[in-house]
């Protein structure tokens, strides 16, 4: 054969042919004590050691994820050896109604522990990656520190409470800009009604994301959180947080997490993003490339892969196991 020939499939003698991509398959189960939990789990060949990744509805929105990025994000996943799972909580997209009278929160959260209960017996997987947008970063915050078996947690867009200088930087973009000055001359703001109603006018209505979202910034809702995430950090579980310009009416600066729940000692475990140019859904592909580019760089950092296949970390003690051990205080990057 001479130099310049080649072999059937078009590669030169001599040379090494490209390793294949790694077949994704997806294959649907049933979850949960009654098995009405629909959910799609999607792998690439064996364990590998490292966590499988559990991804959270957002609202109402079922397992696919806005624009499809859940889909997306568990192939890409799967191709680097995770094990990914995304279902639909009882109500949402495919998995029927609950019976009982659990509360929706307290519901999702025994869903969500039967759901990592089948991933460890049925995958093999002992630690676990949880992700989550809007309701589903919440929901995930909170479980994250019920249950040793989750090392970490993609929380985009969660619920924080306004801060002081949350409404400083809020005051300040409308000074700037023209518009809330040309409504207040001609008494299109709602500041005239508000101010009416001081009078015994009709205050204003509630905007939609007003009335949908709970108030944080009271007392109980403020130390609720701080519980919640403190107990997530003393379980061990790493955090990784993206906050998005999209959401603007809730959070716009990078660190209003730690100045929002000030109680909270988050340690070298959190790692804060803000995205200023991104919607709160993700709408165009470069937005997602770079949201999918930043948790696999996380996750190759703060939760490896497993010198056992399969296996879990030591100081994980099987399903029921709870963590108490709280580690040295470090400084937040």
């Amino acid at each position: 054969m001479s130099a310049g020939a080649r072999t059937e499939g078009g590669i030169r003698a001599g040379t090494t042919a490209p390793a294949a991509a790694p077949q994704v398959t997806e294959k649907a189960v049933l979850l949960g004590e009654q098995r009405r939990l629909v959910g799609i789990v999607t792998r690439a060949g064996p364990a590998t050691g490292l966590p499988a990744v559990v991804i959270l509805n957002t609202g109402i929105i079922h397992r696919v994820g806005h624009h499809r990025m859940y889909v997306t994000l568990a192939r890409r996943l799967a191709r680097q050896g995770y094990a990914v799972l995304r279902f639909d909580f009882s109500g949402i997209g495919d998995s029927p109604p609950r019976t009982d009278d659990l509360a929706p929160l307290e519901a999702n959260l025994a869903s969500l522990g039967q759901v990592i209960d089948w991933v460890e017996e049925t995958l093999g997987a002992r630690r676990m990656v949880l992700i989550g947008l809007c309701s589903g970063a919440d929901q995930a915050a909170i479980y994250a520190g019920q249950d040793p078996r989750v090392r970490g947690t993609m929380l985009i867009d969660p619920s924080i409470p306004r801060t002081t200088r949350y409404y400083l930087i809020s005051a300040w973009r409308r000074v700037r800009q023209a518009k809330p000055w040309r409504n207040l001359v001609t008494g299109r703001t709602r500041f005239w009604r508000r101010l009416g109603a001081l009078f015994g006018g009709t205050p204003p209505p509630l905007r939609q994301y007003e009335a949908a979202r709970p108030d944080l910034e009271t007392p109980e809702a403020v130390a609720f959180l701080e519980g919640a995430y403190q107990r997530t950090v003393d379980n061990g579980a790493e955090l990784l947080a993206v906050f998005t310009g999209g959401h603007h009416q809730w959070h716009n600066y990078r660190r209003q997490i730690l100045e929002a729940l000030p109680k909270v000692r988050f340690g070298r475990q959190l790692e804060l993003h803000y995205y200023a140019d991104c919607d709160h859904t993700f709408t165009y592909e470069a937005q997602r490339a770079r949201l999918f580019a930043l948790l696999e760089a996380w996750m190759a950092r703060k939760v490896p892969a497993d010198n056992a296949a399969g296996d879990s970390a030591g100081d994980v003690a099987g399903s029921t196991a709870r963590s108490t051990a709280r580690g040295p205080e470090k400084p937040v990057n």
